[in-house]
This record gives C-alpha cells, sequence and structure tokens, in this order.
C-alpha cells in the first residue's frame, strides 16, 4: 500500500512503501524461489553433463591436432570422475607414457573401455567408447580409428 503523507514543516509530500508491504512482497518471493527450486537443480544438472561432454570432446579434439603438430603420441586416461593426458616419452629409454596433466570433472561419471592414443598421423589407436551420466541423463562418445568422434545422447535404460 503506498502512503502519502504531508510534512507541514517542510511543505514536502513523502511516497513510499509501508514496513508490511515489504514483508509480503518478500514473502511473495520467498515462495516463487521455494517452487522453482527443484526445477532449477534439474537445469544445473544437465548443464553440468553437457559441459562435461563438451569437455571431453574438445579435449580429444585438441590431443589429436596437438599429436599431429608436434608429431608426438598423446593418450587420454579416463577415470569415473577425472581424465589424465599422457605424452609418449621417446627420449629416456624407457619409451613410455609421461603424465602430462589431470582435470577432474564435477557433476558427471565417465566410464571407458579404454584409452585411445592420438597418432602423428592423425589417426587414433584403439576403438573408444566412453559413458558420460549423471542424474539428468547419459551421453555416449565414439572415437573411430580415423579420429572422428560422435557424441549420442542415450534414452533412459540403455548402456
Amino acid at each position: 500500500m503506498l502512503r502519502k503523507t504531508f510534512n507541514p514543516k517542510f511543505k514536502l509530500k513523502t511516497v513510499g512503501f509501508t514496513l508490511f508491504d515489504t514483508i509480503i512482497v518478500l514473502a511473495i518471493l520467498g515462495l516463487l524461489l521455494a517452487f522453482t527450486w527443484p526445477s532449477l537443480s534439474k537445469v544445473r544438472c544437465r548443464y553440468e553433463l553437457e559441459m562435461a561432454v563438451w569437455e571431453i570432446h574438445a579435449r580429444m579434439n585438441q590431443l589429436r591436432y596437438q599429436a599431429i603438430r608436434e608429431s608426438i603420441p598423446y593418450r587420454l586416461k579416463i577415470y569415473p570422475n577425472r581424465y589424465s593426458i599422457e605424452k609418449y616419452d621417446r627420449i629416456s629409454h624407457e619409451m613410455s607414457w609421461v603424465p602430462v596433466t589431470t582435470a577432474l570433472i564435477s557433476g558427471a561419471s565417465l566410464e571407458a573401455n579404454n584409452s585411445p592414443a592420438f597418432y602423428p598421423e592423425g589417426t587414433v589407436s584403439n576403438l573408444t567408447t566412453i559413458l558420460i551420466q549423471n542424474s539428468a541423463g547419459k551421453y555416449r562418445l565414439t572415437l573411430a580409428i580415423s579420429g572422428r568422434i560422435k557424441v549420442t545422447r542415450l534414452k533412459e535404460g540403455s548402456g
């Protein structure tokens, strides 16, 4: 309720809301937030899932081009909540994979059937299927020997 008061001392009219009006508006906003919170949570889960898919997809493309540019093989290892990148070490006599970096994936779980290696010729060893999932859904990334990455959103109950 808008109140108008007249102060004869200053000859000013003041217009404003009462404390009661402000409390009612805040209560209504609180109720609206309480009703929309579950849908906001679903949106956040879907966003985290799609960001995880985008990150793994982009990282695989980056590793393929990096292997071509540097003429050194790279490998992507997938763990349940993180991935690591390894570089092939030709300099040492062991000829082994050396860890380059590790990154965490928040809000989604990862699962892969093997670890793809990206070669300087642009090819990839080990046909790889990576499942990325959370409560919002599930995606499958399929990596072909040619380096092509296919992203598929899976329906509920499929694996």
